[in-house]
């Protein structure tokens, strides 16, 4: 029965996104969001475009990993806010300088600095992708041992970033850690939330876009506090998930 139950979700999934993709063929709804411009991208080579099957799995991947992830990591910061005072502070003053009380928008994120540090720190702390594979394409050595080709390797972010190699205090919240001369200084995979190479989430840029307008609307508004003062523990699952959740109060800024 649970079998039955995953099969009929997955279809009543898929039946939703192939409407939107029908529509989109004969010309109805939004010419400029996600899916419309995936439709419109042609091949360089073939001059061909994505099939709906293709369109379908892509869709439904950004879906996915764009709710689950990005969910998670903001999840993490608001719990970090919460037991650190003083980066809260500097958060909520930054955004008081830059919006003077409107509603943020995209041409305000340049000057959002420290709300990007901020979350960035949050997301070394606790990466929503806490691990990943890769394949090795070749034989290699690492660290003194051997790794056969077609190897599968496994990478992981939350040890990465704690490495007291890369970072001035690891196992702290110090979003001082992506001031621009420090990144500079870090070799470039001592980072890698969003993994790396051809294989980087293709959702990076957005992610980190629509995090820094999300925590700016709602710091305007709203401290958050723990419901119940306790240190949340991480449990590995497909993401990286607070264990038992987060409940906090809102708290009028």
């Amino acid at each position: 029965p649970q079998n039955r139950r995953f099969r009929q979700a997955i279809a009543n999934a898929d039946s939703v996104v192939y409407a939107l993709i029908a529509e989109r063929r004969i010309g109805a709804g939004n010419q400029q969001d996600l899916l419309s411009l995936l439709m419109a991208a042609r091949d360089e080579e073939t001059g061909e475009g994505l099939s709906d099957r293709e369109l379908l799995d892509q869709t439904k991947t950004i879906i996915g990993a764009g709710y689950e992830t990005t969910t998670q990591a903001l999840a993490w910061t608001w719990y970090l806010l919460a037991r650190h005072t003083e980066v809260e502070n500097k958060l909520h003053a930054e955004i008081s300088e830059v919006l003077d009380g409107r509603t943020p928008t995209a041409e305000d994120l340049p000057r959002l600095k420290y709300t990007l540090m901020m979350f960035q720190e949050a997301m070394r702390l606790y990466p929503p992708a806490w691990a990943m594979t890769r394949a090795a394409i070749k034989e290699d050595e690492i660290g003194g041992y051997r790794v056969p080709a077609n190897s599968e390797m496994m990478l992981v972010p939350y040890i990465t970033h704690r490495h007291p190699k890369y970072w001035e205090r690891p196992e702290e919240f110090y979003p001082e850690h992506f001031l621009p001369e420090r990144q500079a200084a870090r070799p470039a995979f001592a980072y890698f939330p969003f993994g790396g190479g051809p294989r980087k989430c293709i959702g990076n840029n957005f992610a980190l876009m629509e995090a820094q307008l999300i925590i700016a609307m709602v710091a305007q508004r709203y401290r958050l506090r723990l419901a119940v003062e306790r240190e949340i523990e991480p449990e590995a699952s497909i993401t990286l998930r607070p264990r038992g959740g987060v409940r906090m109060k809102l708290c009028r800024a």
